[in-house]
């Protein structure tokens, strides 16, 4: 089943379309924008983020990385199995 909801934009601003919101299948940025989301960001759950982009340089495994995602998307509702396949990782491991 598709998450459905608001669209928005690469600036994160929601898309118009015919003078209303766009709704379309959202969770690839869903996804994108808890990746994106650091932990206190989010008002409703303060615990929700990935702090991915303050570990931007620090060292990290690519089991860490997947750890940190796939709990942070159980946690969202989203399963790892269908998500991990989209997700590009360049890493030095």
């Amino acid at each position: 089943m598709a998450d459905r909801g608001f669209m928005v934009d690469e600036k994160g601003e929601l898309v118009l379309r015919n003078g209303t919101i766009a709704v379309g299948d959202t969770l690839t940025q869903d996804v994108a924008l808890l990746m994106l989301t650091n932990k206190g960001e989010v008002r409703h759950d303060m615990f929700a983020g990935c702090d991915l982009l303050r570990r931007m340089n620090s060292r990290m495994s690519r089991s860490e990385f997947e750890r940190i995602v796939r709990i942070q998307l159980e946690r969202d509702g989203k399963q790892w199995p269908v998500v991990k396949d989209g997700i590009r990782i360049r890493s030095n491991e």
